[in-house]
């Protein structure tokens, strides 16, 4: 229960929309390549059910595809705050409508989306007075003032995401927004990388044979088994030879750990503050946003859960101030089984850094 919001008024309608820290993406966003190197590039990680693989007699085969991506991302104000009436807590939110394009380095479509984000800050009390009770036939229940000092809505979020993604899923994503801080976001180095949280190697795929107390440094060349052509024959279901492509793979520490390579980038920058954008679909404890597939994806390659990080970088260059974007997006898709039969989670994931188009 709080008394913390403020009342309601009319003049409420004219006030301009809150869109808080969304309203800095306002625009077109592009990669940003400022040495026209692959640096600059985004990346994806992808597992894929490998063809003639089936969850009923042979499970486990996945087909791996990294590699690097350009985009181009939208974003629009929507004139006015949105109004959304539950009878004695009132808000209004600031939506924001975004357009994705994403293309490989030869130009081809790989992903397009579109949808809204929405800031959710602003929240009224709006009790009963004797307008809305002859308006709405609210005696003999309600009396002038009802509602003023009643249970009052407390959300537990700032800021939301939803999306349409044409593979036929549809995304919810509810979180909140630091306050900006000094200085870049920190990013782990030397045995710290090694964190399933953010790995293209989730636990259920074997892990690669490592473990907290036995990590892979990906500061470091890949161990030697890695680059070893004869384990596939010699040991086909260890936990190494499932993974050892992902290792393996030319775009190594980023196939295996792609937001490694916002760091790297920072690295090369001065950064002066950032905001962090954190939201996901399953919150512990708090809103649930979620995943709906179309049957075709429920059936064989299902979403089932989303976790996005976004953040609003202030770098200094050329001594001005510029805004940058860089985000790690984490789909899980669940498909197939792993030896022990359980269920085997295969992370998907984006990472990009994005500068305004001029």
């Amino acid at each position: 229960m709080t008394d913390n919001y403020p009342r309601y008024t009319p003049h409420v309608l004219d006030l301009p929309a809150d869109y808080g820290v969304l309203e800095q993406l306002q625009g077109t966003w592009v990669n940003h390549n400022p040495d026209n190197t692959t640096q600059g590039w985004g990346i994806h990680t992808t597992c894929m059910p490998s063809p003639g693989s089936n969850s009923e007699t042979i499970p486990g085969k996945f087909h791996f595809l990294c590699e690097n991506y350009t985009e181009e991302l939208t974003f629009n104000l929507v004139p006015g705050g949105v109004r959304n009436r539950g009878g004695t807590n009132e808000q209004f939110c600031g939506a924001v409508e975004y357009s994705q394009k994403i293309n490989d380095l030869k130009g081809t479509l790989l992903h397009a989306e579109n949808g809204m984000y929405l800031w959710l800050n602003d929240v009224y009390n709006h009790p009963a007075d004797d307008e809305s009770i002859m308006t709405d036939i609210g005696f003999p229940e309600l009396s002038a003032g009802d509602g003023s000092n009643g249970p009052q809505y407390v959300p537990a979020y700032q800021v939301s995401r939803s999306g349409t993604i044409p593979h036929g899923s549809t995304i919810l994503l509810f979180g909140k927004s630091s306050e900006p801080q000094p200085g870049a976001p920190i990013f782990p180095t030397g045995d710290a990388t090694w964190d399933p949280a953010h790995l293209a190697i989730s636990p259920s795929m074997g892990g690669a044979g490592a473990s907290p107390s036995n990590p892979i440094n990906l500061d470091e060349p890949a161990p030697d088994w890695v680059h070893d052509k004869s384990l596939p024959d010699r040991d086909p279901s260890g936990n190494r030879t499932y993974t050892q492509r992902i290792l393996a793979h030319e775009l190594y520490p980023y196939s295996v750990r792609p937001d490694l390579k916002l760091r790297d980038v920072l690295n090369k920058q001065t950064v002066k503050s950032h905001t962090l954008l954190n939201m996901q679909t399953r919150e512990p404890g708090g809103a649930q946003g979620g995943v709906l597939n179309t049957p075709f994806v429920q059936r064989f390659t299902p979403i089932r859960e989303m976790q996005f990080r976004l953040w609003i970088e202030t770098i200094e260059e050329n001594g001005k101030e510029v805004l940058q974007l860089q985000y790690e997006q984490i789909q899980f898709f669940e498909f197939q089984f792993g030896t022990d039969g359980g269920t085997t989670r295969w992370p998907h994931i984006q990472v990009n850094t994005l500068r305004k188009k001029a």
